[in-house]
């Protein structure tokens, strides 16, 4: 039997028409780094992350500009929008007539009975809403402080214990206002902050968790930071939509995050390219990382669904490759083609990423014949 992550069992947030938690499937989403009033720079960011497969896409909305401008960032986007709203109730109500499909609030820094008045208002709209709560929004209980004389108390963790009843308090006054389509995010800069503030809420709630360490850094940085946090949480079933904090471009959040959740086979992906790591066996021109940057390149637009091996040397080559739908597998001069286990032939290396295509047509043309196009391998 294969292995499977056994999910949290929730309830469901509809997010437009996107449905976060119960048996659906972990969504991606990403945020604009764009000014929201600036509206061609908008959608062009939001546009980029539709093309590579986003789900939902979050903007700030700081300013009564960036309010007004987003029933015509609504109009042209394919996936739901979310308004990320600080302090100011009022950009949160006209963001919900403006129609955007969930707004993200930190409740404690809005007054409850204007609270109140934006989960009346999503409610009475079908909207959605995220409870936001950061570990650097949270203040310390009163009388935490460590008087002279007196042992230090661990700050760190009383402050996610405090993260995770202030997120359950507000879950059950958005309950008691008889509004229930909301989720919950939980997020520290900190990895084992986020696990055990999650897991803890995970717990004692069926409540949707949206997942994300916040204040990732660089690409790099943040990679490693969010597979330590969220992979972890992940594969122990808990997250229902993530977020790949990243400095930089959103595309690379939403590509992170697809591959995170295709490694853990909570998504299928796209294109599964299996590369081997190389070592003083290899025989390919240039190396490995040049033959595998060949074949990511020519499949970058491929819209289905193939996994493909990409090997150094024939030690490890047709096991590997029967793992894939096809695989190149590097020998001195010429290279060898396998479509799964199946040696096809020899080809000169020069010529592998370009006979590789040609049996990719091959495989679709035999999927189309039997009605399977779309399929995917997950091994």
């Amino acid at each position: 039997m294969a292995f499977k992550v056994k999910r949290r069992k929730t309830r469901t947030c509809t997010v437009g028409k996107l449905p976060i938690g119960g048996d659906h499937l972990v969504s991606v989403q990403t945020m604009t780094k764009t000014k929201t009033w600036d509206v061609p720079a908008t959608l062009k960011q939001i546009h980029a992350a539709q093309d590579v497969g986003v789900d939902v896409v979050r903007v700030a909305v700081p300013d009564e500009e960036s309010a007004a401008a987003l029933p015509a960032i609504l109009s042209q986007c394919r996936v739901p929008i979310i308004a990320d709203i600080h302090y100011a109730h009022g950009l949160a109500l006209k963001a919900l007539e403006g129609g955007v499909h969930c707004v993200r609030m930190n409740p404690g820094n809005v007054k409850l009975d204007l609270m109140k008045k934006i989960v009346d208002m999503a409610r009475d709209k079908g909207r959605a809403m995220r409870i936001g709560i950061n570990a650097g929004s949270i203040e310390p209980r009163k009388g935490l402080e460590p008087q002279k004389g007196d042992e230090a108390p661990d700050m760190e963790s009383e402050m996610a214990d405090l993260m995770v009843e202030t997120a359950i308090q507000w879950c059950e006054k958005f309950d008691g206002w008889g509004f229930h389509n909301f989720k919950v995010s939980l997020k520290s800069s900190d990895p084992l902050t986020t696990i055990y503030t999650n897991r803890r809420f995970a717990r004692l709630t069926d409540v949707p968790l949206h997942l994300g360490v916040t204040e990732a850094g660089t690409l790099e940085a943040s990679t490693i930071k969010s597979s330590v946090g969220l992979g972890t949480l992940l594969s122990e079933g808990i997250g229902d939509t993530i977020r790949i904090s990243i400095t930089g471009n959103p595309v690379d959040e939403v590509r992170v995050g697809l591959d995170m959740l295709a490694a853990l086979r909570l998504r299928k992906k796209n294109v599964d390219i299996v590369a081997c790591p190389s070592c003083g066996r290899d025989e390919v021109d240039g190396g490995v990382e040049v033959l595998a940057r060949e074949v990511e390149n020519a499949l970058k637009d491929y819209k289905g669904n193939i996994t493909v091996s990409v090997l150094g040397c024939i030690v490890n080559g047709p096991g590997e490759a029967g793992e894939a739908d096809l695989g190149i597998v590097g020998a001195k001069d010429a290279g060898y083609l396998f479509k799964g286990s199946t040696l096809l032939r020899r080809v000169p290396n020069n010529q592998l990423v370009t006979e590789m295509m040609k049996e990719l047509r091959i495989l679709e043309a035999e999927r189309a014949a039997v009605g399977t196009r779309g399929s995917v391998s997950v091994k």
